[in-house]
């Protein structure tokens, strides 16, 4: 425990003053590319504009400050890397706490799980399970230094293994999506035998091993909505700010390290058309929603150069198109108890039987609603979830 330390994430007030200076002096285009532009060429102007008046006029950073520094923040050093990390214990029943590795991704913050954190820590049903929270930060996200050249998320696997036993724990399970997915399908290889189950809210599968016109419903809903995220049959559709970063980090990263527009459109654009539009709490009619995403953008200007090197994970890991693929590989498969749950407006739904084609599903559930970063927009499903199959899978 020696080589753990306290960490103060308090953002000096002289950054904070040039973060709304910058925003301030800033010129946003009154009209759009084409006349009737709309949502076609990436969010709409009036989008644009809502967000950033609620930036400049309406957020503040301090309220989201008094949440973050409310967390107990950590800092380690593994295999030469600076960690940052939150560790919370169970608020009540600690003895049968289950130790919970939550692991965000890309454009993501270990923030993403705010809205999960305290349902948790301290249920109000008594016979519901309860955890002790690890939340890292990516290896190049906020306070986590940036990896070496090469460094795989099978990699970061790794390093957060060795980050749960020196925090104590013999056996832990783990939950996350999008760029997460692969750290834990990872942890839940078999070989890391401390995992002892695994949960995704994204797990990308292949088509099921039948007709087509046996597709079920929610296969088909999946599968048209991979082919729109991944660009079929126009592959630059969606699919242009991940080509730019696994081929141009350093030029996208530079771009926009002290740009913070930049940023709110770099990382803000996914955050609008991977949500469900309809649900109400993950749009800009949601104040909540436009504080969390607005602490988001804050975190990645604030920790430079992090939206640089968070970038690191598209040039080095798996490609978006392959990720199906990569999955259903010998090697690759979750081996422990793999519990799956989707949302329609994620990047990648399934169904159960393409679920199974990469690891050991013991528990699916799949919802109408809702979409990629779920634990915000969606965090009482989560939660539940997260209870259900953990309270039933993990045996120490």
């Amino acid at each position: 425990m020696a080589s753990i330390k306290p960490f103060d994430p308090t953002i000096p007030e002289e950054e904070v003053d040039r973060l709304f200076r910058k925003l301030e002096d800033t010129r946003l285009p009154k009209e759009p590319v084409v006349p009737d532009a709309g949502e076609d060429y990436g969010p709409s102007l009036e989008w644009v504009h809502k967000l950033y008046n609620h930036w400049l006029h309406s957020f503040s950073w301090s309220e989201a400050q008094k949440t973050i520094s409310s967390w107990n923040h950590l800092m380690t050093e593994i295999e030469e890397l600076k960690i940052h990390f939150i560790h919370e214990k169970a608020k009540v029943r600690p003895e049968k706490a289950i130790p919970l590795l939550l692991v965000h991704g890309w454009p993501g913050t270990f923030y993403e799980f705010q809205n999960v954190m305290n349902g948790l820590l301290n249920p109000k049903n008594e016979i519901d399970p309860v955890f002790d929270l690890i939340v890292p930060s990516l290896p190049g996200f906020c306070w986590s230094s940036g990896p070496p050249r090469g460094w795989t998320l099978q990699d970061t696997a790794r390093v957060y293994d060795t980050l749960l036993k020196r925090l104590g724990y013999t056996s832990y399970v783990a939950q996350a999506g999008d760029w997460g997915h692969y750290v834990v399908r990872e942890l839940g290889s078999g070989r890391y035998p401390a995992c002892k189950a695994v949960h995704t809210n994204m797990c990308p599968a292949p088509p099921p091993d039948v007709p087509k016109s046996e597709y079920t419903a929610t296969e088909k809903k999946a599968l048209q909505q991979t082919q729109w995220f991944v660009g079929k049959p126009k592959a630059e559709a969606h699919m242009g700010y991940a080509i730019e970063m696994r081929t141009r980090p350093q030029t996208v990263g530079v771009a926009f390290s002290d740009s913070p527009v930049g940023i709110m459109m770099w990382v803000g654009e996914k955050y609008n058309e991977l949500a469900d539009p309809s649900l109400g709490t993950a749009t800009l009619e949601s104040e909540k929603w436009k504080n969390d995403l607005c602490t988001t953008l804050c975190l990645y200007y604030f920790t430079s150069p992090s939206i640089m090197t968070s970038m690191l994970c598209y040039y080095n890991n798996v490609r978006i198109e392959d990720y199906a693929e990569f999955n259903q590989k010998e090697e690759n498969l979750v081996k422990v108890p793999f519990g799956v749950t989707s949302f329609p407006y994620d990047s990648c739904p399934t169904s159960e039987r393409m679920a199974k084609k990469t690891g050991n599903v013991k528990w699916y559930k799949n919802y109408d609603y809702g979409g990629h970063f779920c634990c915000m927009e969606c965090p009482d499903e989560m939660v539940g979830d997260m209870r259900d199959f953990f309270g039933k899978y993990y045996k120490k």
